[in-house]
């Protein structure tokens, strides 16, 4: 008998009777705000939200990282499972779901309720913490087993250990927790590096160096691995006043091997052997890419060369984005849509 599929029903019901029993308690007390100031049991009308556009806002606040940061678990994360390290049968899509879905309700619950109740939304989180901590012991456990290890497989290794990484942040930010007294926003955004550059850049540069083994590839992969957590180091070093050229330097090397993984995407996308729409993906992903790591170039020499940098805010708008769709959602699809032209494990 096959007891996966009643182990992953019986976790996700746990998963939900905790969710529904977290809500329960918190908000039995608490009201409804309405445009005319009337309160209403939650239980008759729901949950007290952010207002809309603190949920979608202008680019200038919080809110909009966090939308970013979504969606590389909602959107980007399973349309990579085909190349990730779990088989298909490993997989536990309900508590993926549900974990997702927390995540965003962690999120819209309005801001002063969870100032009394920091618990609910760190406890919110903890699914996607643990099930991105679970990948990447796989990644550990694998490497001990088998020993055997090629540059390309390594790399794409990392976009199931650099998550991990960005869990943690985005466990302490949503706890109100500032390690090392980081600023709220720096934690956000830590959270979504390591859940973008840290996911969809080492994964694209393991894919391009199986597909087209080289020294240009080979040096993309490096230069990823090496620059994703160098970026996060030079910040925090820039937060201490000390080694102030980590930053920058850690910056340069990543945008190094980007600039790598983007030429890689652009030429792909001039090979005749694929469709029409493949083609466009890669090309737009590349050119994305490409724009994206000009952006981080300026700005990581803020210090330097001022004029050069974005504003913050600007930063996250621009390069973000780009980061998320251009990037990373049409690589992904121009993968996926190369794989099944080709039928090979690519």
């Amino acid at each position: 008998m096959n007891w996966k599929p009643r182990q992953h029903f019986t976790l996700g019901s746990a998963l939900i009777v905790l969710a529904l029993t977290i809500l329960a308690k918190t908000f039995m007390n608490t009201g409804w705000r309405c445009g005319n100031d009337e309160h209403f049991s939650c239980f008759e009308l729901g949950i007290y939200y952010h207002d809309v556009t603190d949920l979608w806002p202008d680019g200038r606040g919080s809110g909009y990282v966090f939308w970013l940061l979504l969606v590389s678990p909602a959107l980007l994360m399973p349309l990579a499972w085909k190349y990730g390290l779990e088989d298909t049968n490993e997989r536990c899509i309900p508590v993926e779901s549900l974990a997702v879905a927390m995540l965003f309700l962690s999120w819209m619950i309005q801001r002063p309720l969870m100032q009394k109740h920091l618990w609910v939304s760190a406890v919110l989180i903890c699914p996607w913490f643990f099930l991105q901590l679970r990948r990447g012991l796989l990644v550990l456990t694998k490497w001990r087993l088998y020993r055997v290890f090629t540059l390309p497989d390594t790399t794409i290794d990392f976009s199931g250990l650099f998550p991990a990484v960005g869990a943690g942040w985005l466990l302490a930010h949503r706890a109100n927790w500032t390690p090392w007294n980081f600023d709220p926003l720096i934690v956000l955004l830590t959270a979504a590096h390591f859940h973008h550059a840290g996911f969809t850049l080492p994964l694209m540069a393991g894919l391009n160096a199986k597909a087209s083994p080289g020294c240009w590839t080979r040096f993309s992969c490096v230069a990823i691995l090496a620059g994703v957590p160098l970026v996060a180091a030079g910040i925090t070093c820039t937060h201490f006043g000390v080694l102030r050229f980590m930053e920058p330097f850690g910056v340069a090397v990543l945008v190094l091997g980007a600039l790598g993984v983007a030429v890689s995407q652009i030429r792909r996308g001039f090979e005749k052997t694929h469709t029409g729409w493949v083609r466009v993906c890669f090309v737009v992903s590349g050119v994305s890419l490409l724009s994206a790591m000009v952006l981080a170039m300026g700005f990581g020499l803020r210090h330097v060369v001022p004029n050069w940098a974005l504003t913050m805010p600007q930063m996250w708008m621009i390069h973000g984005t780009l980061n998320a769709f251009g990037f990373g959602l049409c690589g992904l699809l121009a993968w996926r849509g190369a794989r099944r032209e080709s039928g090979t494990g690519l």
